[in-house]
């Protein structure tokens, strides 16, 4: 087992953590664009190209158009082989791989990697001070594992074992399951005998025992206590907190009722009708889920499907024919969100920092399924077609699949705008400084710098016919091997 781990850390170099989804897009889109603002030195349309940053370690190359792609800006890097194989890797060696995704992937940082090919899967917690944690998991059957205070750990499901970090819970053990198994949390110890039916939990401060459905109860020494007999026919709760103490009922499906410090609930034919009134407001459902209110320090309405309308504090989310018809708005910090979706066919999204002078917008989002997507980040802007992903910010998809299907692209950044067209059949890019470079292979190609070289040149068929002028003078160029210069 040791030496499969041994395999996966040498196939990671030992580098450190994976970037987050957020930034792994950013760095695509500054490696994508960099590139495209200097001329590229080898072009041959969708089937090879190759591009270098004169004078830095930024480089990149692409052949079969979307099929085989290199990247690398001096800090982040970038393989791909489309669909079967793509990898990329930041400045602080944080790296992740995918082997036809989503069979397969790999991710490793410092002080850790986890991988995953189908339903199995494995962590290696690699820090300086562990004692050689790892989990490998084959899910649902095989768990093998060592936490971090050095116990190993193994389970057979359903026949018997133990799992360590297993769904919220600090262990789980079991024997023929559902026969028997017990858990813990942090000091809670559960026991459950042919779970989900009988199980009883015991803690500090916390007692709680259930025969479903026959009889349950839940006690936490003076706060709350919760009991059922014949669920859901009778349940009972006493709150003993603070501010909020009192008891409830409900006799389910005919009344309910709940008085405590802070507000009071009545239910009628529980849950469909109920009405609430307290210190921080009012709310009901007439009848629940499809009418839903309420008011104070929160306002809600719901007339589910077709209508809802909720707002707390300075967030809003508003829907039309729910799923399809979306509105959010978000404040925090000074950091201001906006997003509106029509499911699938538009999106857009905002990010508006506040400033002396007004809000300032630093991000947007416009997607028009599934024809263009603009993306704007400060400076950086993207536009493509044809984009079938509907959701923003998924970065597999980018690594792995985009491509293909990206007919059109075009970027800029603070360095000047470039773009291609199926796949590399045309490309163009211009900087800030005055080169500018244009080709529709392999008819013509154009190269230009108004800058310090202060030259202007183009092709025809790669060759065929060519034209230079520059400080020196003029040169043509014919049939590819016929060269001649005129002087000034």
């Amino acid at each position: 087992m040791r030496i499969f781990f041994l395999w996966r850390s040498a196939l990671f170099e030992g580098e450190a953590p994976l970037i987050r989804r957020n930034f792994i897009l950013q760095a695509v889109c500054v490696l994508i664009a960099m590139p495209l603002l200097a001329a590229p030195t080898h072009d041959f349309g969708f089937c090879y190209a190759s591009w270098s940053e004169g004078g830095s370690p930024a480089s990149r190359w692409e052949a079969a158009g979307p099929l085989l792609e290199f990247a690398d800006s001096g800090t982040d890097q970038r393989f791909a082989f489309r669909p079967f194989f793509s990898r990329e890797k930041d400045a602080r060696g944080r790296s992740v791989v995918d082997v036809l995704w989503p069979i397969a992937s790999f991710r490793s940082w410092q002080g850790g990697a986890d991988w995953r090919i189908l339903t199995v899967m494995g962590h290696d917690h690699q820090a300086a001070d562990s004692v050689g944690a790892y989990r490998l998991w084959a899910l649902p059957v095989f768990f093998l594992g060592r936490n971090r205070a050095g116990e190993d750990y193994g389970a057979v499901f359903p026949l018997g074992g133990r799992i360590d970090d297993w769904f919220g819970r600090d262990q789980v053990s079991f024997v023929l399951f559902p026969l028997y198994a017990r858990s813990r949390l942090n000091d809670l110890q559960t026991v459950h005998v042919l779970w989900p039916l009988i199980s009883r939990t015991s803690g500090k401060g916390v007692e709680q025992g259930r025969v479903f459905p026959l009889y349950g109860y839940s006690r936490r020494a003076n706060a709350m206590e919760h009991s059922f007999i014949l669920w859901p026919i009778w349940t009972r709760v006493q709150d003993r907190r603070p501010g909020r103490s009192g008891s409830g009922f409900m006799l389910f499906p005919i009344f309910g009722h709940a008085r405590m410090e802070d507000h009071e609930t009545w239910m009628w034919i529980p849950p469909l009708f109920r009405h609430t009134r307290g210190k921080h407001g009012t709310s009901g459902a007439c009848p629940w889920p499809l009418v839903q209110w309420e008011t104070g320090e929160r306002d809600k309405l719901y007339v589910w499907p077709l209508y809802g309308r909720r707002s707390s504090g300075g967030d809003t989310v508003s829907f039309w024919a729910w799923p399809f018809v979306w509105k959010g708005k978000t404040e925090n910090e000074g950091v201001l969100r906006d997003r509106f979706r029509v499911f699938p066919l538009y999106s857009q999204e905002s990010r508006r920092v506040k400033e002396d002078g007004g809000p300032r917008v630093s991000e947007r989002y416009v997607s028009v399924w599934p024809l263009v997507s603009y993306d704007r980040r400060e400076s950086n802007t993207m536009v493509r077609m044809l984009d079938l992903w509907p959701f923003r910010d998924t970065a597999p998809i980018e690594r792995n699949l985009s491509p293909w299907w990206t007919l059109f692209s075009r970027y800029r950044t603070d360095r000047g705008t470039g773009g291609k067209f199926l796949w590399g059949l045309a490309r163009w890019s211009s900087t800030q400084d005055g080169k500018r470079y244009r080709s529709l292979f392999p008819l013509v190609s154009t190269k230009s710098d108004a800058g310090e070289s202060r030259f202007h040149e183009w092709d025809v068929f790669k060759g065929a016919v060519g034209y230079r002028r520059d400080a020196s003078g003029a040169s043509y160029r014919l049939l590819y091997f016929l060269r001649w210069r005129s002087r000034r």
